[in-house]
């Protein structure tokens, strides 16, 4: 049986709170789990196969590239060539608070729902601009902490998602065959086939550029294989998110299928 890195919904009820953390001093921003060989083959397939889909930069990313680089594997090179030797995704904000904190770099090949080259150049809020609530609640905090983060210190937080799929690269071209899954779905067995699907999210200020390392580590586990209280806090978020929210994270065709099977587990 797997078991998830992380499982973010500490309470049976949906929230919009963002869930920062700081990152205790001595602890890497880097993770690997059991699956780190595997998806490292993946992202050079990726990266070989379409790297003007996975990977973007910009003629100002370069330095900040190579200090990426040089803090996450001791090696001045690229950040397309960093990110075929570790887990996570990588994007570089801008640390100028004054034009949004605009993307300049990215390699990012397990996206959930986006591409990098539809996101660079574009600032924070724009970027965030498809989430639900997300000027009305979330912006102001977002961009006070971005502009508030200090040289060296690293936040780190967790995005959750359930998904009718396993594929990693969830990018919009991966839309097709995860459609085909999606329709595949039955009662009998919904919470196998689909998997609750976490990001853990870190930023970083880089103390020579004041560029900010935003990284995404990716894991994914069976939903009939969480725990049975993650499982009932899983249900109790499903029932109480907005329907709004539902859509957003590609949930709501099958989130009454899943929340039936749920609740028989959980008995």
């Amino acid at each position: 049986m797997s078991r998830i890195i992380y499982f973010p919904l500490i309470s049976d009820q949906f929230s919009h709170q963002i869930g920062i953390k700081s990152l205790s001093p001595g602890d890497s921003i880097l993770e690997r789990t059991d699956r780190f060989e595997d998806e490292l083959k993946l992202k050079k397939d990726l990266l070989s196969n379409d790297p003007h889909y996975y990977a973007c930069s910009t003629p100002q990313s370069a330095e900040a590239e190579e200090e990426v680089s040089m803090m996450l594997t001791h090696e001045p090179e690229r950040l397309i060539e960093t990110s075929k030797k570790i887990q996570e995704d990588l994007v570089i904000l801008s640390g100028d608070a004054s034009t949004g904190h605009p993307i300049i770099a990215g390699v990012v090949c397990f996206p959930n729902g986006w591409t990098i080259t539809e996101k660079i150049g574009q600032g924070i809020d724009k970027v965030h601009e498809p989430v639900p609530q997300y000027a009305e609640i979330m912006s102001r905090t977002v961009n006070r902490m971005l502009e508030r983060l200090r040289s060296g210190r690293t936040l780190w937080r967790c995005n959750w998602a359930v998904k009718p799929s396993n594929r990693l690269d969830q990018s919009p071209k991966s839309m097709p065959l995860i459609m085909e899954e999606e329709a595949e779905l039955t009662s009998e067995n919904v919470s196998n086939r689909c998997f609750f699907r976490v990001e853990k999210q870190t930023l970083t200020r880089l103390p020579k550029t004041q560029t900010i390392l935003f990284t995404i580590l990716t894991d994914q586990v069976p939903i009939a294989e969480l725990e049975k209280w993650q499982q009932s806090n899983l249900l109790g978020v499903l029932r109480s998110c907005p329907e709004r929210t539902l859509k957003y994270k590609g949930i709501s065709s099958f989130c009454d299928l899943l929340c039936n099977d749920l609740e028989k587990r959980i008995k």
